[in-house]
Formats: C-alpha cells, structure tokens, sequence
C-alpha cells in the first residue's frame, strides 16, 4: 500500500523547521554561544544573551560548511497560545525526519484527535502535553513524547515547541511581507481564534502583507483550488519570510533581528543546540520544498478510523489505530517502510 503522499500542510511542518533554523541561523551573527537558558521544570528558552559594543564586528560571523552525519527525529508541536480558547492544546503534532544518507526531509504527521491511553484513561493525544503542565513544561513534554514514540515506532532526538502565532509576530517583526496574489480571495466564513465567522477579503495583484493578514492568506480555504491553492499561498509565505530573514543586515537592520529573537525567546522552545542549528541550516538551506514527503495518519490510508468514545457525560468521535485501538503495530510498519524508503 502507498501510505505517503505530498500534502498541502507539509509546507507547515517544513516551514516551521525552516523558520526556525533561520532563527538560530541569524544567532550567530548576533549573540554568543549560551543560546539557551534552562530552569528547573522549564523547557530549554531560546535566550538573548548580547555580545558587548565593542566586541559587535562584522568577523563574529561564521560560515560553516559543516552539515548532518547522521539522521534526526524532531518532534514538532504548536499550541494556540494566549489569548485562544484552549492555549495549550498541540493541535500541531509531527515528526520531521533528517535523512542524512538519502539526503531527505520526511514528515509523519500524527492527528491532534488521536485517541491515546494514559495512567488516567483515555484521552486525546494534543491534550498530553496540557495535562502535563500541570506540574512543570518538561512533564508536559516527556507526557507526549512518549506517546508519539509508542504510536510511530520512532525514537525522537529532539523537539521544538512553538506558539502559533509566532509567524505572525515575526512577519511584523522583519517589517511585512510583500507577496503575489494570484486571485481576487473573498471569504466569508474566514474562522476566528473566538468560534465565530469574519470577512476576509484581499484584491489580486502584489500585495503587502503584515503578520495578521499574512495568516489569513495563508489559512483562507476560499478559492478554486482548494488546498492546492492553500499549498501554494503557503509555500509563496514561507519562502518569503526564510528569503527575508538570511538578508537581514546583523547592523543595519539589528532593531528588526533584536524583534526576532524578543519573539521567539517568548514563543520557542526547543533542545537544539545552536551548531544542531548550523548544521540543518547547511542540510536543508538548498532543499526544495515540493520534494518533502510527509505520511500522516488518517482514515485515507487505513491507519486509523474515526470511533466513538464516551469521555464522561459527553461522547465524541475521535481516530484510533484501524488495527485494533491502541494496537500500533500497523502504523510501526507504515512509519518505519515511509522513513526508510530511498
């Protein structure tokens, strides 16, 4: 069976890793090698820590050609963030592979609705992490990435965590994007972060766009094409903001780089190192993105079917392994077929 395709969200999942390996990537420009402050309980935080005045030249640059050895699993989740209904519900789960020997970039997307067993019952696996706040970040994180280990056969090397309203802020932050658009887009059903509808209009032609505005192009369903169209939105926005950041000048625009990392210091967590950073930056800075392959878990190819589940007083359809719920062993052979194929 051909349980992978491309998707139209894989240009998320890879942009996300692009966006953030631009991050660290820029770093190096800008601040020493303590990139990262730990605290007890807390996931590792991007941190801000300035070389001095005197010591900013432009020699602090580096230029390596140093790239992968050896194949990585990151684990990649986003969360709504303040100000949403459920702000820390990982909605976005996947597992980006770095396939050092054939030199590719693999997606296992895993359903936020999968159904998942836990010392408490049954629950959804994007509520893992939220349950496990409740006693420190790094329990919420160890709480999911157990779970995904044991759904996908995969053993995770790293992760980052991240905000979704990250690239919002970070397309304000580098000053708007200036993008094509191909059609005239009027939606009238466009979704707000409160559970009702608003009108997102936006005339063809080149247009500027800030983060907010940005987002809605990139999310709006209303067009011909459907999600093929939503694809290339996406992968024209992504583009835009790896093609903007690299061109920053570490003097001339320092306030829009200072910006940058004030965001993702509130909005990224993550356990790779800066060289981790450096190295997948030299991996996948020339990769094209219409070449990563991505295998998620739905109904489609038969790795999991929707059931209904009682959750106290209330039932809800949820996906379980199509095998048997909680029997992964299908999925294991479709994950390990997927990141093994040349």
């Amino acid at each position: 069976m051909d349980w992978y395709k491309k998707s139209p969200r894989v240009w998320l999942w890879a942009g996300w890793l692009v966006l953030i390996v631009a991050l660290g990537w820029a770093n190096i420009w800008l601040f020493n090698r303590n990139f990262f402050k730990d605290a007890p309980g807390r996931l590792p935080q991007i941190k801000l820590n300035m070389v001095s005045a005197s010591s900013f030249v432009i020699q602090n640059k580096i230029y390596g050609t140093e790239t992968l050895n050896e194949s990585l699993n990151i684990l990649v989740l986003g969360q709504a963030g303040s100000g949403h209904i459920a702000p820390n519900l990982t909605d976005t789960i996947a597992v980006i592979r770095l396939d050092a020997s054939g030199k590719k970039i693999k997606v296992v997307s895993i359903p936020r609705d999968l159904a998942v067993k836990t010392n408490g019952g049954v629950t959804k696996i994007n509520s893992l992490y939220q349950t496990g706040l409740k006693d420190s970040e790094k329990a919420g994180f160890d709480l999911i990435k157990r779970k995904v280990e044991e759904v996908t056969g995969l053993t995770l090397d790293s992760f980052v965590l991240f905000d979704l309203t990250t690239v919002q802020k970070v397309i304000d932050d580098i000053g708007g994007l200036n993008v094509f658009v191909k059609e005239d887009i009027l939606d009238t059903r466009f979704p707000t972060d409160r559970g009702s509808y608003e009108i997102f209009k936006l005339n063809k032609g080149q247009r500027y766009l800030d983060g907010e505005t940005a987002l809605k192009f990139v999310r709006t369903r209303n067009s011909l094409g459907g999600d093929f169209d939503r694809m290339e939105r996406q992968q024209e926005v992504l583009k835009a903001i790896k093609g903007k950041i690299i061109s920053l000048n570490p003097i001339w625009d320092f306030p829009k780089l200072w910006g940058i990392f004030k965001t993702a210091q509130k909005n990224i967590r993550t356990n790779l190192s800066l060289n981790d950073l450096k190295n997948i930056w030299n991996f996948a800075k020339d990769m094209d993105l219409e070449k990563i392959e991505t295998l998620s878990l739905n109904p489609e190819n038969e790795l999991v079917t929707p059931q209904k589940m009682n959750f106290g007083s209330a039932a809800a359809y949820v996906l379980v392994a199509k095998k048997q719920p909680f029997d992964y062993t299908d999925i294991h052979k479709a994950v390990a077929v997927f990141v093994n194929s040349k």
